[in-house]
C-alpha cells in the first residue's frame, strides 16, 4: 500500500476500508500538517477515487503531491444533494436517499398482506361450494374439507398463509445471510450486491400490481424473494455506512439520521396510501395495488438515482483465508466467533441469546396481528393501515421514553421491564379481544406495542455497544444482526402449527409471549450491568487485558477496568 510515482496496475491499490476512511476525514488535517504518512494516505485515497470514478483498468494518474488536493466528489454536488457538508462522503447522500426507498419496501409489505389472506380465503370458499357433500356407497356423508370451516388452499388453512411466508422467509434469509456477508467483504462485489438487489426489489413492486384472484399464489411466493433480496440489500448499505467515518460520535450522528430517514418515509408513505385509497373508495385488494403502485414509482426513481450517482465500488476488505472458499467464509467466520463468545464472553453470550428470542417476536408481530385482525376481529385493509399508523406514531415518544430509562437505571433494566411491558400489554390483547366488537381495543394495544417497538430496539443496540470489546465493533455488529435474524422463522412456524391444529388465534397470539420471557430470562443471566461494561472495557482490544477473546477473567471490577457513568460510556 506505498504510494509511488509510478503508474501501477490498478489491482496494485486495494486499499483497505481504513485507509479509505482514515484519508477522508484527515482531509482537513492534510492541508494542515507536514506529515508524510497523512499525505501517502491522501494520495493512496485520491488513487482509489480516480479507479471507481472512471472504472477504468487504465493506469491512474501518478501520485504526486498536487493530486492530494483533488475535491471529493461530495464538494462537486449542487448543495440541493449534500447530506450534510462539504465534508460529507458522497456516499452519504445515496444512503439517505436509499433509507427512503427502503422505508417505502418494508411498509407496501403490510398493505400486501390483508389482500393476499383475502384472495386466499376467497380460493378456499370457491373450493369448499364446489366440494359439495354427497352420500358414499354405504350412505355415509363425505366431507372433503374435513368439517374445517374456515377450508383449506393447496393443504393449508388461508389464515396460515402470511405465517408460512414469515417461516420461510426467516429460514432462507438465516441461510444466505452469511453467504451475502462474504460476498460484500471478501469480493469488490458491493455495489452490485445493492444496486441489482434495489433493482429487483423494485421489478418485484411492480409486478405485485397485479395480485389478484388469479396472481395471489405466485405473489405470495415472491414475497419470501422480496425478503431475501432485502437481506442482501441492508448487507451492502450497512457497510457502506460503515465507512462513513471513524469518528464514533459522527458515526452515530449518520445512524440516527438515516434512521430518522428511513422512519419518516415509511410514515409518510403510510399516511399518503390510506389517503388516496379511501379519496379512490377502492376495496382491500384495491389498496393493495395502489400501494404496490406508488412503491414501483417511487423505489424505481429512488433506488435508481441513488445507486447510480452516489455508491462508488469498493475493493475487497480482505481475502478469503486459505481454508475457505467464498461460499463457506461468512460461515466459518460466524462459527468461530460464536464458539468465543460462547466460551469466554458469558454476558455477550445471554444477550445475544435474548436478542434472538425477543427480536424474533417483534419481527414476527406484523404479519401475527395482521393475521389476527383479519380473521378475529374482521377488520379491513384501511382500518389495518390505521392501526399501523398508530404503532409508527407512538413509536417516536416510546424511543424518548427508552432512552430516559435508560439513562435514569441503565440500558439492562430498560430492556427488561420494556419485555414486562411487551408481555403484559400482548397477554390481554389475546385475551380481552375477541370478535369484530373489540376493534377500537386494537389501536390502543397497537399504540402499547409502538411505545415498545420504539422502546426496545435502540436499547438492546446501546445496550449491545457497551457490553462488546473494545476494537471488535464491527464484527460483532454483524453477529448482532444475524442473531435477530436467525429465529425470525420460529414465531411464524409456532402461530402455524397452532391454527393448522385448530388452536385459537388468540392462543396464536399469546405464543409471543414464549419468546419476549425467553428473552427476558436471558437479559437477567447478564448480571449486574457495570460490571460486564468493566469486563468488556478491560478485555478489548488496547484495554489493560490480552488482544483476545479467551480471557477468563471474572467481571467483577477487580480487574482494574475504569468504573465509567453511562453517560460517558454513551
Amino acid at each position: 500500500h506505498q504510494a509511488t510515482n509510478e503508474q501501477q496496475p490498478r489491482d496494485r491499490y486495494l486499499v483497505s476500508k481504513y485507509e479509505i476512511v482514515g484519508a477522508r476525514q484527515l482531509k482537513g488535517v492534510i492541508a494542515t500538517t507536514e506529515e508524510e504518512p497523512l499525505n501517502k494516505m491522501a494520495l493512496q485515497y485520491n488513487a482509489l477515487e480516480s479507479f471507481t470514478e472512471n472504472d477504468t483498468t487504465e493506469a491512474p494518474v501518478a501520485l504526486t503531491a498536487a493530486s492530494s488536493n483533488q475535491k471529493q466528489p461530495s464538494n462537486n454536488l449542487p448543495s440541493i444533494f449534500r447530506f450534510d457538508n462539504d465534508n460529507s462522503p458522497i456516499e452519504a447522500t445515496g444512503l439517505a436517499l436509499n433509507s427512503i426507498a427502503r422505508g417505502i419496501v418494508g411498509m407496501s409489505s403490510l398493505f400486501l398482506g390483508p389482500a393476499l389472506l383475502i384472495l386466499a380465503q376467497d380460493a378456499a370458499n370457491e373450493a369448499i361450494s364446489g366440494c359439495n357433500t354427497t352420500n358414499d356407497d354405504d350412505g355415509q356423508n363425505n366431507d372433503c374439507n374435513n368439517n374445517d370451516d374456515e377450508g383449506r388452499v393447496y393443504g393449508m388453512r388461508p389464515s396460515s398463509l402470511l405465517t408460512n411466508i414469515g417461516v420461510f422467509s426467516g429460514v432462507f434469509s438465516a441461510i444466505l445471510l452469511p453467504l451475502f456477508g462474504a460476498i460484500v467483504d471478501h469480493t469488490p462485489h458491493r455495489k452490485a450486491i445493492g444496486q441489482w438487489a434495489a433493482i429487483l426489489l423494485s421489478i418485484i413492486k411492480g409486478i405485485e400490481i397485479f395480485v389478484s384472484k388469479s396472481t395471489w399464489l405466485f405473489i405470495s411466493i415472491l414475497q419470501v424473494l422480496n425478503y431475501v433480496l432485502y437481506q442482501a440489500h441492508l448487507c451492502a448499505a450497512y457497510a457502506y455506512t460503515a465507512e462513513l467515518s471513524i469518528d464514533p460520535k459522527e458515526q452515530t450522528i449518520y445512524n440516527a439520521r438515516f434512521q430518522t430517514i428511513n422512519y419518516f418515509s415509511m410514515l409518510a408513505f403510510l399516511i399518503v396510501v390510506t389517503l388516496t385509497s379511501s379519496l379512490l373508495h377502492v376495496g382491500d385488494i384495491g389498496q393493495a395495488r395502489v400501494s404496490q403502485t406508488l412503491a414501483f414509482i417511487v423505489c424505481s426513481i429512488v433506488f435508481g438515482f441513488a445507486w447510480k450517482w452516489f455508491f462508488h465500488p469498493r475493493p475487497a476488505l480482505r481475502q478469503v483465508p486459505d481454508n475457505s472458499t467464498l461460499l463457506t467464509a461468512g460461515f466459518r467466520k460466524l462459527s468461530h466467533t460464536s464458539s468465543e463468545i460462547v466460551q469466554h464472553w458469558a454476558p455477550l453470550r445471554y444477550f445475544l441469546l435474548s436478542v434472538m428470542l425477543s427480536e424474533s417476536a417483534t419481527g414476527a408481530l406484523s404479519t401475527i396481528s395482521t393475521t389476527y385482525m383479519i380473521h378475529v376481529l374482521n377488520m379491513t385493509s384501511s382500518q389495518i393501515g390505521y392501526v399501523f399508523l398508530c404503532v409508527f406514531v407512538a413509536g417516536i415518544p416510546g424511543s424518548k421514553l427508552g432512552g430516559m430509562i435508560g439513562l435514569k437505571i441503565n440500558p439492562l433494566r430498560s430492556a427488561l421491564l420494556c419485555l414486562v411491558v411487551f408481555i403484559i400489554n400482548t397477554s390481554l390483547a389475546a385475551w380481552i379481544m375477541t370478535g369484530e366488537e373489540s376493534q377500537h381495543l386494537m389501536y390502543l394495544f397497537a399504540a402499547i406495542w409502538g411505545v415498545c417497538l420504539g422502546w426496545l430496539h435502540p436499547t438492546n443496540a446501546a445496550l449491545y455497544c457497551t457490553i462488546i470489546p473494545r476494537g471488535q465493533e464491527s464484527e460483532l455488529m454483524g453477529l448482532y444482526l444475524f442473531s435477530g435474524l436467525v429465529f425470525s422463522w420460529v414465531p411464524p412456524f409456532l402461530f402455524t402449527f397452532l391454527n393448522e391444529i385448530g388452536a385459537s388465534m388468540r392462543i396464536g397470539l399469546g405464543s409471543l409471549n414464549l419468546f419476549f420471557a425467553g428473552g427476558f430470562v436471558f437479559l437477567k443471566m447478564i448480571g449486574d450491568y457495570q460490571d460486564a461494561v468493566d469486563f468488556a472495557l478491560s478485555r478489548g482490544v488496547g484495554g489493560d487485558g490480552d488482544d483476545t477473546w479467551s480471557s477468563k477473567d471474572s467481571c467483577d471490577g477487580s480487574n482494574g477496568a475504569k468504573r465509567l457513568s453511562l453517560p460517558e460510556l454513551t
